[in-house]
Formats: structure tokens, C-alpha cells, sequence
């Protein structure tokens, strides 16, 4: 089973127990103890101090977007790969999605539209509160590698960034796809040279 598939299925099924994160509290600790992995595997503390950010506002956002709105399974999908020159995280929630969480606060948007919202206007979900950073700090924290590839996909619309060695060389594209699911999926992958 892989975390599209998860998300996508119509019959609700947890997932594999080493890559569940029920609660926060999990992720949480699964987040932390890839610090360590990473340093482990020589990469410095600095790199590993900013990939932990990026995926603890990522897990987090699960967490934050959909507590007390689950439709079924409650928490993330939090499967990483590390190497000493390649990082691969791959974080999934079948939650309401970004559209929805948005919606509140500007009615009537679409996927496509509610994806480059959330990653380039200063802007949440939860208002009233003073948020609406976090995915704008994912993609800022993102261009500090040499090499990256971040995909989110909410609802029918996937969001691709492509970092390169040139911070000015970096993409950010937003497309609708075929099949459109409820929840997120994201995938961050990093090379280290």
C-alpha cells in the first residue's frame, strides 16, 4: 500500500502501524527521531534543524486542518527514506483537504486556486487566528537545498516545486490531475551533493 492509494481508497483501513501516526504526539516523536537518523547518515545539524521544520509544519498541518473534522481515519501517513545523500518523506491524511479548510474564509474557491493560496498568500483556515505561514516557510526552507522536489496534491490539483542549485532556477507549478482525492499528499525529496 502506498499513501495515494491510502487516500484515494474507498474503504477505510489504517495504515501499516510503522507508518501511522494516529496522534499528534507520534508524529511528533517520529519527527524528531529523523533528526537523529539524519545526522546518523552525515548530514550536517543545520540541514537536519531545517528538514525537521519543514516536516513538522507539514505533519502539523494535518493535525491543525482536521481535528474534530476526520470524515474516518484520524491522523497522517508518515514514511521517510534517508541515505547519506538522498532524503524522501512522504506525509498523507485522508482530512477535509486545503480547499475545504480555506473555504471559510474565502468561499467558492477551487483546488487549483486554494493550492497557490496556501502556498503564496498569508492566509488560514483557522481564522481568526494570525496564521497562514506555514506552507509559504515550507517552500522558503525548501530553496535552501541544492536539489529539491517537493509534490502536494489536494483535491484534483498537485503543486510541484523543483529547487535547484540556483535558488532563481526554482519552479513552482500548480496543475489539475485525473484523480482528485480528499486529504493531502506530499512528497519531499532531497539530494544532498
Amino acid at each position: 500500500m502506498d499513501a495515494l492509494h491510502w487516500v484515494t481508497s474507498p474503504s477505510v483501513t489504517e495504515p501499516p502501524q510503522e507508518i501511522y501516526c494516529q496522534t499528534r504526539d507520534i508524529v511528533q516523536a517520529k519527527v524528531e527521531s529523523v533528526r537523529m537518523n539524519l545526522l546518523q547518515h552525515g548530514w550536517d545539524e543545520s540541514t537536519s534543524s531545517l528538514i525537521v521544520a519543514v516536516l513538522g509544519e507539514l505533519t502539523s498541518n494535518a493535525f491543525d486542518h482536521n481535528l474534530g473534522q476526520w470524515p474516518d481515519v484520524p491522523g497522517c501517513w508518515f514514511e521517510t527514506t534517508i541515505d547519506p545523500h538522498r532524503f524522501v518523506a512522504i506525509i498523507a491524511d485522508r482530512g477535509q483537504g486545503v480547499r475545504s479548510s480555506l473555504q471559510r474564509v474565502r468561499p467558492g474557491i477551487n483546488d487549483h486556486e486554494a493550492l497557490r493560496i496556501a502556498f503564496t498568500e498569508h492566509i488560514t483556515g483557522r481564522a481568526p487566528e494570525k496564521r497562514g505561514n506555514g506552507l509559504k516557510f515550507v517552500i522558503n526552507a525548501l530553496r535552501e537545498f541544492p536539489k529539491t522536489n517537493l509534490t502536494f496534491q489536494s483535491g484534483d490539483a498537485l503543486l510541484s516545486f523543483h529547487g535547484q542549485m540556483n535558488p532563481e532556477d526554482a519552479t513552482l507549478e500548480i496543475i489539475n490531475v485525473q484523480t482528485s482525492l480528499r486529504g493531502v499528499v506530499s512528497k519531499i525529496e532531497l539530494t544532498q551533493l
